[in-house]
């Protein structure tokens, strides 16, 4: 297999022209018609904000990301019942460019993006709502989310809530 050649990837605010166009495949029925189909009604509703990884003319994944607040379990030096943060909403690799890093690539690229965006407005948290199995939660924990303790351990949720502090060093 050829060595893949991340200098040709980008990343791009989507609208509903473009999203009508796409072809996509992930291999998760659930996120393949979000994307297809209900991103269109979400873009309109101003619910969330869609990002499309392009990878020359394919696109090779695909966010969105909407506001949101956090409760956590340890408190900041300000004692606030909820922080403010950027959710995740849905987060997905084509299936052709799975077990590349693509997807942490696009959590570093939204890393930026709300740190960039907390210099205008308060902002401290990225949140998702994670499927609750075994590789999903350990991709989110190893690009820095954590998961609430309070339901980390809860085998019948469908999601499990995890953020990552963007104000953290990370080495």
């Amino acid at each position: 297999m050829k060595p893949f050649d991340f200098s040709n990837l980008k990343i791009i605010k989507a609208n509903t022209e473009i999203l009508s166009k796409i072809d996509f495949d992930c291999g998760d029925e659930d996120l393949n018609e979000f994307l297809l189909k209900d991103s269109f009604d979400n873009i309109n509703n101003n619910l969330c904000t869609i990002f499309l990884c392009k990878n020359q003319n394919r696109v090779v994944g695909f966010f969105s990301l909407s506001a949101d607040s956090i409760r956590i379990n340890n408190q900041l030096v300000v004692d606030y019942p909820a922080y403010p943060a950027v959710k995740i909403g849905r987060l997905a690799v084509c299936k052709d460019f799975q077990n590349l890093h693509i997807g942490s690539l696009m959590i570093s690229w939204i890393v930026g993006f709300c740190r960039n965006l907390s210099s205008e407005i308060g902002l401290r948290f990225i949140s998702v709502d994670a499927y609750n199995n075994e590789k999903t939660i350990r991709f989110y924990e190893n690009n820095f989310f954590v998961g609430l303790e309070s339901v980390m351990n809860n085998k019948r949720r469908r999601n499990i809530p995890m953020y990552r502090d963007i104000c953290e060093k990370i080495n």
